[in-house]
């Protein structure tokens, strides 16, 4: 498990660098078990981190072990990895694109499809496929909002990541590797969703 965290501190570092974690935004977990997980303590600085700013938690948020108190979305973590058995790790970056377009679609999810990057997704190997990214509205009231996202995550199949109203975007996967894969394929999707917009508005 160091040397996973090791590598996990390397990644988030990278997505520092592109400007997808600003101030002290974003929070990524990795789970060690069924019963626990490793998480990034609040309000630590995502491109000065090391191994020692995660906490490891139980599945109800409650810290077992390290410095510093989780993030305070420990709990949408949790939901993930009680709701999707595969996963393994999970990232929550606030990039431009998946902050704006968040504020901008009006309805309650986003439909994407005939992009080549969705084959990046489990389950889809064709770009005429759809992936349905469900938006929720943010809260500072963190039990309810795990409530909802769970409900959510347990009533629907296939999805793999959503966006949270003002506050970037959620994904997972079976490991570090296959998180940023899919974390990667998205954002690019959502950018090129966003520009579509600018130039059917100019037209």
């Amino acid at each position: 498990m160091k040397e996973k965290l090791e590598e996990f501190v390397e990644v988030i570092k990278d997505l520092y660098l592109r400007g997808w974690l600003p101030a002290t935004s974003g929070n990524f977990s990795l789970k060690v078990d069924e019963k626990s997980f490793f998480i990034t303590s609040s309000g630590k600085h995502k491109g000065k981190i090391s191994q020692k700013d995660f906490v490891l938690v139980d599945m109800e948020g409650n810290l077992l072990a390290g410095e510093g108190k989780p993030s305070a979305e420990t709990l949408l973590h949790a939901v993930v990895y009680k709701c999707i058995p595969s996963a393994g790790c999970v990232m929550h970056v606030h990039s431009p694109n998946s902050t704006v377009i968040s504020r901008i679609v009006k309805e309650d999810k986003i439909r994407l499809h005939g992009y080549e990057l969705l084959k990046a997704f489990e389950g889809i190997d064709t770009h005429e496929a759809e992936l349905i990214l469900p938006i929720f509205e943010n809260s500072q009231d963190m039990p309810k909002l795990a409530k909802i996202v769970e409900e959510e995550l347990r009533s629907a199949s296939g999805l793999a990541g959503f966006l949270l109203r003002s506050h970037g975007v959620y994904v997972w996967g079976k490991d570090i590797h296959s998180a940023l894969m899919k974390l990667e394929a998205l954002d690019f999707i959502l950018e090129c969703e966003l520009k579509l917009a600018i130039i059917r508005g100019i037209q």
